[in-house]
This record gives structure tokens, C-alpha cells and sequence, in this order.
């Protein structure tokens, strides 16, 4: 597809009302009409290619609702434990969009479009405690799995939610729609760890009813109308714990601390990566 085709298609977001098709797609997911939620999981998993063998319950009608179904858990064992040495490890499963070390402020969203780590993070000010940072970006495509666990151990300093746009976070549309990570709603956790402050950011997209964390519970998932700050006490968590999870499915960015070692050779934008894979 050329570029200019590709833009076309892309333009359209500008327009939907993506509030209102973001609140109709929560009304569907939590719908628990059986005759509806288990034909939407059959649906959504044929579309989609979605392995339930992998999942610690692998029949749709176990499910009380299409959300239940897309925030499931894996089956112990799906994932490999990650080996002992490695220093940073994939906070989910999805494909890298793109990975690098944060320049004068900006890190990388597509060929030719960048960002502020600043504006990601909610606060300008914050922009020199990540300076030089590293990131990586990965993208979760319907079928993954949607919890996010904590890339390495911390403790939690600050959460940041942040209110935006909801656009897609395809890959077209980031190569097409300015600052989209920086614009779309998210949710910053950051934390201090063994090596250093690090950031996982969740981004939403149209679509994605909401963020939910283990220390903030189901019913604060969606940013108020204001950038809202909370410094939750006594949030430690391990490396590979579930930290958050998408209503819905969208990106997660890390932020992790110069300190480490860099990312693995091999690594590359539209690789596939699993969660507790080793990354650094």
C-alpha cells in the first residue's frame, strides 16, 4: 500500500467519535446475555486466531462476559519462567514497534515521526529522569494475551493517568498520525528498581474500555477529565508479577534505566516477542 493511500484510510479517525464507540464496545464486553457473550467470544476467536489451549480456561462459555474472556489468564506454564540472568524481560506478548535509545528527549514512534518522553510521561519535568533511557514498544494485537506484567522488580513511585484521543495504535496509524503515544489516553506507572527509575507506560486506543492495575482494582480504569497523580504506598512488585491489564487491547511502552545492559542483538521493529521473554 502506498504511503498516500494509507494516509487516506488512516484520516478517518480524526473524525469518528471515538468516545462513543469506546463506551459501546465496554457495553458489549460486559454484556452476560449467554446466547450473546459465548457467540461474540466464538466470533472474536475464529476472526482473530485466538489459542485457548494456552489459557487456564479454554471454553467460551466459562467465561462470564466477552471481557472476562479477553483479560484471561494463561494456564500455569504457557509462558517459559524467564532464566535468572536476564536483567529485563518482555512485559507481555505482542510485536515490537519499535525499540532504541530516547535522543535529546524523543523517542522514535515510526520512520520520520518522533516524540517527547515528557509528554508521553504527562510532565515535562520528568523528562530529565529519562533522558537517557532506553525504550521499546510493543504493540498487542487482538489475539494476545492482554495482562501486562512488570518488566523487572520495583516499587512503585508514581502513577500518572493521563487523558487523550483514542486512534488506533496500528502500525499505519502511527506512521501517519503525529505524536499518536503521546496523544492518545494512557496510564504511566513509574517505579525505582535495582538498576535505576524505569516507566512502563499502558496506551489506550479506540476501542480499549479501559487500564486496569492490581493496586488500583476493576473500577478505576479511565483517566478523568485532567491529568490525575497518585503516589499509591507500599506497591512492590516482582519481576514477572502482574502489574495492569488492557479492557481491550493496545501498546505498552518501557522506559528502562541506562544502567542496564542494552537491548539483545536480534531484536527489531515487527519482531513477535512473548511475555517473560528475555529483552536486556
Amino acid at each position: 500500500m502506498t504511503g498516500r493511500l494509507e494516509a487516506l484510510k488512516v484520516w478517518p479517525q480524526y473524525l469518528l467519535p471515538q468516545r462513543a464507540l469506546t463506551a459501546l464496545a465496554w457495553w458489549l464486553s460486559t454484556c452476560r446475555a449467554g446466547w450473546f457473550k459465548n457467540a461474540f467470544i466464538r466470533l472474536f476467536i475464529r476472526l482473530f486466531g485466538v489459542d485457548l489451549n494456552e489459557a487456564e480456561k479454554d471454553q467460551p462459555r466459562d467465561y462470564p462476559c466477552f471481557n472476562a474472556f479477553f483479560t484471561r489468564a494463561l494456564k500455569p506454564g504457557a509462558r517459559p519462567d524467564p532464566p535468572a540472568a536476564s536483567a529485563l524481560i518482555s512485559p507481555c506478548d505482542g510485536a515490537i514497534s519499535q525499540l532504541g535509545r530516547i535522543s535529546s528527549g524523543r523517542l522514535i514512534q515510526a520512520k520520520d515521526r518522533d516524540f517527547l518522553v515528557g509528554e508521553l510521561l504527562g510532565d515535562p519535568a520528568l523528562a530529565d529522569d529519562f533522558a537517557n533511557h532506553r525504550f521499546i514498544t510493543i504493540y498487542l494485537a487482538p489475539r494476545d494475551y492482554h495482562r501486562v506484567h512488570m518488566p523487572m522488580a520495583g516499587r512503585l513511585i508514581e502513577e500518572v493517568r493521563i487523558p487523550g484521543r483514542l486512534f488506533s495504535v496500528s502500525a499505519a496509524t502511527a506512521r501517519h498520525i503525529p505524536r499518536l503515544f503521546a496523544r492518545n489516553e494512557r496510564l504511566a506507572a513509574i517505579f525505582d528498581g535495582q538498576h535505576g527509575r524505569f516507566a512502563v507506560v499502558m496506551v489506550a486506543a479506540m476501542l480499549v474500555a479501559g487500564i486496569e492495575t492490581v493496586w488500583g482494582g476493576p473500577d478505576d480504569r479511565r483517566p478523568g477529565p485532567a491529568i490525575r497523580r497518585r503516589q499509591p504506598a507500599g506497591v512492590d512488585l516482582e519481576r514477572g508479577a502482574e502489574m495492569g491489564r488492557f479492557h481491550w487491547g493496545s501498546t505498552v511502552i518501557v522506559l528502562a534505566p541506562p544502567a542496564l545492559p542494552d537491548w539483545q542483538s536480534g531484536l527489531s521493529p515487527e519482531q513477535r516477542v512473548q511475555l517473560f521473554q528475555p529483552l536486556a
